[in-house]
């Protein structure tokens, strides 16, 4: 992986456009990112997991007895 230094960087100093460009950049923000941050603990991404299942099932259950009334 080819580092660049901030001070004097002229057009010789630029990576090529291949090598720069916005979706490899995304990319390395991403994972940069995710290998830095915490892991959150399982509970919690249960509890939010059952709270979307939670309300997905109960929009549909609330669609269903609406459309069971207008028969």
């Amino acid at each position: 992986m080819q580092t660049l230094t901030l001070n004097n960087m002229g057009k010789a100093d630029q990576l090529p456009a291949s090598q720069n460009s916005t979706s490899r950049r995304a990319f390395r923000f991403l994972s940069e990112r995710y290998a830095q941050r915490e892991r959150p603990s399982a509970a919690a991404e249960l509890g939010v997991l059952a709270l979307i299942i939670l309300t997905s099932a109960w929009s549909i259950l609330s669609l269903v007895q609406a459309l069971a009334l207008h028969r």
